[in-house]
């Protein structure tokens, strides 16, 4: 079976240019045919008009009255002749004129020879007053012609013989024809300048194309809706109304929107969570906002202005969802602290045995059984604090493992009474508070471990409430310096050498992500306070 060839991929600018040319042609040729016919009818017209008219003129004029009066055919021939012969030469559509007496004896003819010869044509009846018989189509000595009769009457009234007006057919066939060449110039003209027009358009189009065949674009559009709909981000669309222009599959399944929607729905409408209405205004583009399609839906959205010269024509917005990746950042999170918990853990364990094993062999042991209750009942005081009132479970193991440390390290770590972290007054990602607080933390237990007298105590405080969260760490470290207050948020500042200083910018980056702040209050030698406030509502 012989394969089908393949259509040739006709370029839009030849398409153009060829459909315009030729529906100009075909309106061109239209007009011109109709014009053609209708001046053939209005010249027709014209000319018979105009036979008439020279035919009752010259039977009523006082000279062919006054030799129709004299008796005598030569005297009537001087008197007739003059005028008729200069009035034939006057008149360009008038081929012959003729006079034809009563007795059918011509008196006068443009071709002399046949004047006072016997009239052997038409010879039309006229009734009583008439002048004037309608123009026919007739031979004549001539050739083929068209004729206007008008008759001729005496003073009295009586019939004295006719006039008769000619025009040959070939003259009327010259004039129609001139004027048909005209046309038809006209219409070659028109087409000329139709082609010129259609070749400027079509590469005018061409150029709006950007040089793209229409065969290239659907190929792209199709492509392009493969690609959008398998990705696994969201993709979603709006005109500067915020009314829906495109939504991907990826989009409909993150914002869990089930039904058919059109170009008349709005997006805040179907999402009241979700709104451009900020981009769309001031052509901003805004980066991680964080979305809630859910209780347990975590959605990241990005916002960027669609423009077209300068002008704001629309918006884009990207979602991902981060609900699982999240789920799974919190989860990583919680063993690396949980593995860095039990490590140090293991180191603390040994030194207490230790203690507890010297003491026994001392032959101290009630004050090793006092020690192993007093050591055993401060640490499960403050696990039991920690995983009873922090939700978080990253967060809570990173306190146990911070706990360790600092026990490691002899430094007295406790949790503020009334503390507590609710995961439903706070939507904050796991892994930034995790950072935040972890930052804190090392930041509070490196001044602590600088400083060799006693106390060595740090003291953490985590509150929530609706959309809302506090978090104050206190140590008595040994203290910034009021001139370095200022500067300790800035990137790579550090007083403890190079490739530090990028734990409390980290901090501070953060916290302004989430529209929250930091303050900080120290005394040198006595310890610093840091106290976060951070909110799931704003500035992101």
């Amino acid at each position: 079976m012989s394969q089908r060839k393949p259509r040739p991929i006709k370029k839009i600018q030849q398409e153009i240019l060829r459909t315009l040319i030729i529906l100009a042609s075909i309106m061109t040729i239209l007009v011109a045919v109709i014009s053609i016919l209708v001046n053939i009818k209005s010249e027709s017209k014209r000319l018979d008009q105009n036979l008439q008219n020279v035919a009752q003129a010259i039977a009523q004029s006082q000279v062919i009255q006054n030799g129709f009066d004299n008796n005598h055919t030569e005297e009537s021939y001087y008197i007739i002749s003059p005028y008729l012969n200069s009035l034939k030469d006057s008149l360009s559509n008038i081929d012959v004129i003729s006079v034809v007496g009563a007795d059918g004896i011509r008196k006068y003819h443009t071709n002399a020879d046949l004047i006072n010869t016997v009239y052997d044509g038409t010879i039309p009846t006229f009734q009583y007053g008439e002048n004037v018989l309608s123009v026919t189509s007739d031979t004549g000595p001539s050739g083929s012609q068209r004729r206007a009769y008008a008759a001729i009457y005496d003073k009295d009234g009586n019939y004295s013989g006719f006039v008769l007006a000619v025009m040959l057919n070939q003259n009327i066939n010259r004039i129609i024809f001139n004027a048909v060449i005209i046309h038809l110039i006209c219409a070659v003209g028109v087409i000329f300048c139709a082609i010129i027009l259609s070749h400027h358009l079509s590469k005018k189009v061409k150029k709006l194309l950007l040089g793209y065949e229409p065969d290239t674009f659907s190929a792209m559009f199709s492509i392009r809706d493969n690609i959008l709909e398998s990705l696994d981000e969201g993709i979603l669309a709006v005109d500067i109304d915020e009314k829906i222009i495109y939504m991907n599959k990826a989009a409909r399944n993150i914002l869990h929107i089930q039904t058919e929607l059109s170009s008349k729905h709005k997006i805040s409408e179907i999402c009241p969570y979700l709104s451009m209405n900020h981009t769309l205004s001031s052509g901003e583009k805004c980066f991680k906002v964080l979305l809630h399609p859910s209780q347990s839906d975590d959605v990241f959205a990005d916002y960027v202005p669609v423009k077209e010269q300068e002008h704001i024509i629309g918006a884009l917005c990207i979602l991902r969802d981060r609900t699982e990746y999240t789920k799974m950042m919190e989860d990583l999170s919680g063993v690396r602290y949980l593995v860095d918990c039990m490590r140090a853990n293991n180191h603390d364990f040994v030194n207490k045995l230790h203690v507890i094993l010297g003491l026994i062999q001392m032959g101290n042991t009630a004050e090793a059984s006092e020690y192993i209750t007093h050591i055993t009942t401060i640490q499960q005081t403050l696990l039991h604090n920690i995983m009873k009132n922090i939700e978080d479970p990253s967060v809570a193991a990173l306190l146990i493992g911070k706990y360790a440390c600092a026990s490691e390290l002899n430094i007295r770590f406790t949790l503020k009474n009334g503390s507590k972290l609710s995961r439903n007054d706070i939507a904050l990602p796991s892994s930034d508070l995790v950072t935040i607080i972890g930052n804190l933390l090392d930041n509070a237990m490196d001044s602590m471990n600088e400083k060799e007298n006693q106390p060595k105590n740090l003291e953490i405080g985590i509150f929530t409430k609706p959309h809302a969260m506090i978090i104050s760490i206190d140590d008595t470290g040994k203290g910034i310096t009021p001139e370095n207050q200022s500067s300790i948020f800035n990137n790579g500042f550090s007083t403890k050498g190079e490739n530090r200083g990028t734990g409390l910018f980290i901090v501070n980056s953060l916290i302004q992500k989430y529209g929250g702040d930091i303050t900080v209050e120290s005394e040198l030698d006595v310890g610093t306070s840091f106290t976060v406030t951070l909110t799931d509502e704003g500035g992101i």
